[in-house]
């Protein structure tokens, strides 16, 4: 069991190259049964990849002596395998809604935050996390639920940005939890796993074993296989989008790009939308509010609205359109102070055009 267990993250861990020799990776545990085993599991590897270790905590501050009891289980973790330990007490309740996020949203932007800094400040190469097969699940039928598209279907990257890992990715929960009772290894339960005020857990307890027993047995399975198929495709899409990307581009600047319009009017809508949106994020930092519509407005608005100067997006981002160019701009004034300035100055260029005639 253990050394099957071993061997499953040892190929994980080979086929998507997350650890180099010499790496220093700083495990982020909630105490939880994935992130303990992940504990376990690089302990048990670092002689094989010759790593070191160190253990992150975040406490959230949202289930009181829970997250307090956590905290305290967590560090006598870190004093068992005798690993630095790293913790910090964060208010996500009051995070969310300074910054108008979901308990949720608001948790990883910290949690993210923390992990970022520690490793900035005493210098981790890699960041692991518990993620594992039953979390990618579940995170593609939320996407799924929510009309996202191939990307968003594609669930949780197995590394991502060359420094977060998920060693446990191809790992059921099942497994994990089979392997930390052979360890004889205790963990923690967070209670707010149970509650089904998050799509999440909505989608554990009860449309994933719905699925399992009404259509498809091994749905996790599945949906893990139909993720890692789609990881491919995009792989393939961003290759091609990038070099798309550059042969329209004419000019580029950190808050505007311009595209050639001719050469981007033939492209097929599947790679013209990429482009699109690979623009946005570049001058935007991100793709926070685009949704699927905003892509399709601006291809309307660009190739078949032949009236309009400029489109808004959110995020104070405008697409502007002439007949040889295509500008997408990250304006530095709010776009309805922008609005109201040329509407005054198309009223005054009207009166002043009244006025000589």
């Amino acid at each position: 069991m253990r050394k099957d267990f071993f061997n499953t993250i040892a190929g994980t861990i080979s086929d998507f190259n997350m650890l180099e020799n010499k790496d220093r990776i700083l495990v982020a545990v909630s105490g939880g049964p994935d992130s303990v085993a992940l504990v376990l599991s690089l302990s048990g590897l670092k002689e094989k990849y010759g790593i070191t270790m160190a253990i992150a905590h975040l406490n959230h501050m949202l289930r009181q002596e829970e997250s307090i009891r956590d905290e305290a289980f967590v560090k006598g973790l870190a004093d068992k395998f005798d690993l630095p330990f790293f913790n910090e007490q964060k208010d996500v309740t009051a995070y969310a809604k300074k910054h108008c996020l979901s308990i949720e949203e608001a948790g990883r932007d910290v949690r993210y935050h923390f992990f970022n800094k520690i490793a900035k400040n005493h210098g981790y190469t890699k960041i692991a996390t518990g993620h594992n097969k039953d979390d990618n699940t579940e995170l593609v039928l939320m996407n799924l639920l929510r009309g996202a598209g191939p990307k968003g279907l594609c669930g949780i990257p197995p590394i991502r940005d060359g420094r977060y890992i998920r060693p446990l990715i191809r790992v059921s929960k099942l497994s994990i939890l089979d392997f930390l009772k052979n360890e004889k290894q205790e963990y923690m339960v967070d209670s707010s796993n149970t509650d089904m005020a998050y799509l999440r857990n909505k989608i554990r307890y009860k449309l994933i074993p719905y699925l399992q027993s009404e259509y498809n047995p091994e749905i996790t399975d599945s949906l893990d296989r139909l993720s890692n198929i789609l990881k491919q495709e995009e792989d393939f899409w961003e290759i091609e989008t990038k070099k798309t990307f550059h042969s329209c581009l004419i000019k580029s600047e950190t808050s505007c790009l311009v595209f050639s319009k001719p050469e981007m009017t033939n492209l097929h809508p599947a790679l013209l939308n990429r482009v699109f949106r690979k623009a946005i994020q570049k001058i935007k930092k991100d793709l926070k509010s685009i949704s699927h519509a905003h892509i399709n407005d601006i291809v309307e608005f660009c190739f078949n609205t032949p009236s309009g100067i400029s489109l808004d997006l959110p995020g104070q981002i405008r697409v502007y359109k002439n007949k040889n160019t295509i500008m997408i701009k990250k304006e530095k004034k709010p776009l309805r102070e922008i609005g109201k300035k040329e509407k005054q100055l198309r009223q005054k260029a009207k009166e002043k055009q009244g006025n000589k005639s």
